[in-house]
């Protein structure tokens, strides 16, 4: 049970971290895409590729973050089971176990 409290937690840590980049990612590309309609008829090479490498970011960000997403459902479904199967059972609490 620490063992899938400790990677629910751990899993929970790292969609935040996670979240906090990609939204930081996003902010920049926006920031620095323009607003102009044609603003993409101007840009510079080396914007564009800036630009692209913000995409690349932005889509293995929230690819992971979906993983994420789908790991800590998983965490938290064999944490409820086990605790409504074993209902009595406290963990032991040692130098890695968390209440």
């Amino acid at each position: 049970m620490a063992a899938v409290e400790d990677a629910l937690q751990s899993a929970e840590r790292e969609r935040a971290g996670l979240g906090r980049r990609v939204d930081d990612v996003m902010a920049r590309a926006a920031v620095t895409l323009g607003n102009g309609d044609d603003e993409y008829l101007h840009r510079e090479p080396l914007d564009s590729h800036h630009h692209d490498l913000f995409d690349i970011e932005i889509v293995n960000g929230q690819r992971r973050l979906e993983e994420l997403r789908t790991a800590i459902g998983h965490f938290r479904f064999i944490k409820a089971a086990v605790q409504s199967r074993f209902p009595d059972f406290r963990p032991q609490l040692g130098p890695t176990s968390r209440k």
